[in-house]
């Protein structure tokens, strides 16, 4: 597989071009972040407190807590480096690891920072059907479908305890650096359009197998994600919602890694590195997307690093041999533990396969 000369980016890389350099577009018109630093946000967020009526005398922010690499350093760094009052919130979705649960709470005992969990069942009610309706057409496309009820289950708990407690701040660990945009420029019709695009190619593969919309909760499911989650409806005037490692912090990969051996974060048992290791579902994911693709978030993730000058292109090459792939083994206990047929899948599986030719 032809890749990026100067990143690890292969040629089937949604919206990818090389030069004659064979250097892709993405690193061609890579420009460095600029980053306005942990005092500016604090700022911001002492002058939003500052302009809330009626606020929350006991927490200023919430923060939502994966219990994944990104959300647990930056929940450590904020507590440490800011006076402010965070109450973690985590939406369990259904899958997350013994790991990731020992992380959430151990780390918010540390910190001596309130803990709330609340389960939700968009996902765990969805993700059975949306997998039986990829393995009757299984195209890569749609394997970002698995996850329907996730985001859902964060952005509405997110927004529904904010607004029941009155805390006027939001703050998530989403980074620059997560390696995903592929998806859903692999679902559009046109991945140089917008919106309409994505669209369009969501109801083409619908039509191609509507599988998908025979199981009426999911579709409702489906529908109400799209709207709160993708059109950013969940957010609203009245609480400021940050990410600070889009614009204050700079989200390095060294310092991450150190804080959580630190703090004795542990990753999950089946991954092979500290990335996306926070979901089954992720594993899943990851596997199959490598296996009709023949790359996944960590090609696109290490590339990023490459580009930001945390990593060579060797070292990333050499991370990415190691780290990339998820076992086929740890794939067939998930779809185990949720009923699904296994020689089914693998039947569907390797026609996945087929795609990358």
């Amino acid at each position: 597989m032809r890749r990026c000369s100067k990143c690890l980016l292969p040629e089937n890389y949604p919206r990818i071009k090389f030069n004659i350099d064979n250097i892709c577009n993405f690193c061609e018109n890579y420009n460095d972040l600029d980053y306005r630093g942990l005092d500016a946000l604090k700022s911001e967020i002492q002058s939003y407190l500052g302009t809330y009526r009626d606020r929350n005398q006991k927490y200023d922010c919430v923060f939502a807590l994966s219990g994944g690499r990104d959300s647990s350093f930056l929940l450590y760094k904020l507590v440490k480096e800011t006076n402010f009052k965070f109450a973690a919130y985590c939406a369990d979705h259904g899958f997350l690891p013994e790991e990731t649960k020992e992380n959430i709470k151990n780390l918010t005992e540390e910190l001596d920072v309130d803990l709330i969990i609340e389960e939700h069942t968009f996902l765990t009610k969805s993700v059975k059907h949306h997998i039986q309706s990829w393995m009757k057409n299984p195209h890569p496309a749609m394997v970002g479908l698995f996850c329907t009820g996730c985001k859902l289950g964060i952005d509405l708990g997110l927004s529904n305890f904010a607004k029941k407690h009155n805390i006027p701040v939001i703050i998530t660990g989403a980074t620059p650096f997560e390696g995903q945009g592929y998806k859903k420029n692999l679902l559009k019709k046109n991945p140089e359009k917008g919106m309409s695009s994505f669209i369009y190619g969501y109801v083409s593969r619908i039509a191609e197998n509507p599988s998908w919309i025979l199981n009426p909760g999911c579709v409702s499911v489906q529908l109400k994600e799209f709207h709160y989650h993708y059109m950013e409806k969940w957010k609203d005037s009245n609480h400021l919602v940050l990410y600070p490692f889009g614009s204050f912090i700079k989200w390095n990969e060294s310092e991450v890694i150190s804080t959580l051996n630190e703090i004795g974060w542990k990753k999950t048992e089946n991954a092979k590195s500290t990335w996306r290791g926070d979901c089954q579902i992720s594993l899943l994911k990851l596997f199959l997307y490598k296996e009709s693709l023949g790359f996944n978030d960590r090609d696109d993730g290490l590339s990023c690093l490459v580009r930001d000058g945390q990593l060579t292109r060797k070292a990333a090459l050499e991370r990415l041999n190691s780290e990339g792939s998820i076992s086929l083994d740890t794939v067939m206990e998930i779809i185990d533990e949720m009923g699904i047929d296994s020689s089914e899948f693998k039947i569907a599986l390797e026609k996945s396969k087929n795609y990358i030719e």
